[in-house]
């Protein structure tokens, strides 16, 4: 091989080289396509995590407002506890990728001289979501309610998120992986022991 010739060969070569790494024409397309997904996969995911903890905070609500209705009243029937329950699902709302479970249970604490009195379920109802306790079965408590005597509601939501993400995808995967979420309030009646007519 001629050595001039393998000279401006390799001169020609370094010159195409060198102008392939000053042409920044298209490095910012470049960069963009390499961005966008990420940028995507962040927003997602702050979108999820903001409704997860609002629908966290409404379940809690939810549980809170039942509660404090069940617990002015001194008598109540099925058909009252499901109107009772719709106005917990609206709380809920805006979300509504599932409906949450709801059960509420009167709760007798014996007037013993124990120093943890047995508590028993004097009625309980739910929503169908949730299975209610058996009616005189002991059911265990926080030691903090075990006074003597003491009669409590105690209200359950259960719920469980489905990111927007999966939501959206659910024909192309399945959605049943969402997060739970859930919360147990428990008052005592405001006037007397609440009864339940038919539960």
């Amino acid at each position: 091989m001629d050595m001039p010739n393998y000279y401006k060969r390799l001169s020609g070569l370094v010159d195409i080289v060198s102008r392939f790494r000053s042409d920044r024409s298209a490095a910012a397309a470049v960069e963009f396509v390499l961005v966008v997904p990420l940028i995507v996969l962040v927003y997602l995911g702050a979108v999820d995590l903001s409704g997860g903890i609002e629908t966290d905070k409404n379940v809690s609500r939810a549980a809170g407002i039942i509660a404090d209705i069940v617990a002015q009243q001194s008598t109540v029937s099925k058909t009252q506890l499901d109107d009772i329950f719709e106005i917990g699902e609206a709380t809920i709302f805006p979300y509504d990728r599932a409906k949450p479970g709801i059960k509420v249970t009167a709760i007798q604490v014996a007037a013993s001289p124990q120093t943890n009195p047995p508590a028993t379920v004097a009625w309980s109802y739910s929503n169908g979501k949730l299975s209610p306790d058996t009616k005189g079965r002991t059911i265990d408590i926080p030691v903090g309610f075990r006074t003597n005597g003491t009669y409590l509601i105690k209200v359950e939501v259960a719920l469980t998120y489905v990111p927007v993400t999966a939501w959206g995808m659910r024909n192309l995967v399945s959605a049943d992986g969402g997060l739970p979420l859930s919360e147990t309030y428990y008052l005592s009646p405001r006037l007397a022991d609440t009864a339940c007519s038919n539960c």
